[in-house]
């Protein structure tokens, strides 16, 4: 079965959405190469890269190079003033990648990244300019990146809007609408459950957990030294949660909105955001699920 002119979005999700690299290999396999892409956030990066031409085992190599050490320098601190990291060494990276003044509307597939003006709320479709200002400004978390000032506007993560951009790609003509999420979650439901309320009682610490302030702000305060990338303090795990809960929330609303033809739901919840240096693994996670519900769809 052929699905023709095929229009891929690729959802944001920080180190999730390396699993696109090993969704686009899955594509490739059978025999779907996108004729137009969108990404949001991560699926941006990732997007601009096959946009550009590179090829899957060129964007493997790229996403492998990135170890720990790299992660750090990727995603520099700076003065908060807008944001927690210098963007300057993404930046840097992205045009080695791509080239400086590669525009968008020279792409060798025709390519959308979504961003937000922060100052009105209205999300914005960039398909005309430098290649990586767009990606530059799909992912500026904030509070995390300094938003990106371009057009008159602050632009920020497209994710605050529309994290799965199948919006973005309704001017092309297309023949398949194929969505790809890495922020599968459990189905959330719909409405509302009336119920009572019953407090449970405090646990009790437990012994490997800080139990005073002063030992929590120290744990948070490690979270950006190497030694500690991998042990999450509660309050990180309170603000993942929470924009876990949003994004995925938005994903299943614009799914509802623009009744794709097949949306890969990828499951990555053995992943946190900023672990970037588990592309193998994030990769080998997108190419075995994405074949497995290919395989299905084609069945059908």
């Amino acid at each position: 079965m052929s699905l023709g002119k095929t229009a891929v979005a690729l959802s944001g999700g920080a180190a999730l959405g390396l699993a696109h690299v090993g969704v686009l290999k899955a594509l490739e396999e059978f025999n779907i190469r996108p004729a137009f892409l969108a990404g949001t956030s991560a699926g941006s990066i990732i997007g601009a890269f096959y946009a550009r031409g590179l090829s899957i085992s060129e964007i493997e190599d790229i996403v492998l190079s990135i170890d720990r050490m790299k992660t750090i320098h990727l995603l520099s601190p700076s003065i908060p003033l807008g944001g927690l990291m210098d963007p300057k060494n993404f930046v840097s990276f992205m045009e080695e990648i791509v080239g400086k003044n590669t525009l968008i509307e020279d792409l060798q597939i025709p390519f959308v990244a979504v961003t937000v003006d922060f100052r009105n709320g209205n999300i914005l479709y960039l398909n005309k300019g430098r290649l990586v200002d767009a990606v530059r400004a799909s992912i500026s978390i904030p509070g995390v990146f300094r938003p990106l000032k371009a057009n008159g506007s602050l632009l920020v993560d497209g994710g605050l809007r529309e994290n799965l951009p199948l919006r973005a790609l309704e001017k092309f003509d297309y023949d398949t609408l194929l969505g790809v999420n890495v922020l599968k979650t459990r189905q959330l439901k719909l409405d509302g459950l009336f119920t009572g309320i019953s407090v449970d009682k405090p646990q009790k610490p437990n012994d490997n957990e800080p139990d005073n302030f002063l030992e929590r702000i120290t744990n948070a305060i490690q979270i950006n030294k190497l030694k500690k990338l991998d042990h999450l303090p509660r309050l990180t795990y309170v603000g993942y949660q929470s924009i876990l809960i949003l994004l995925s929330e938005l994903s299943n609303k614009e799914i509802l909105a623009s009744n794709p033809d097949l949306v890969l739901q990828i499951d990555m919840s053995g992943f946190q955001f900023w672990e970037f240096w588990r592309g193998k693994e994030a990769i080998e996670t997108g190419y075995r699920e994405a074949c497995e519900q290919l395989t299905d769809f084609f069945k059908d």
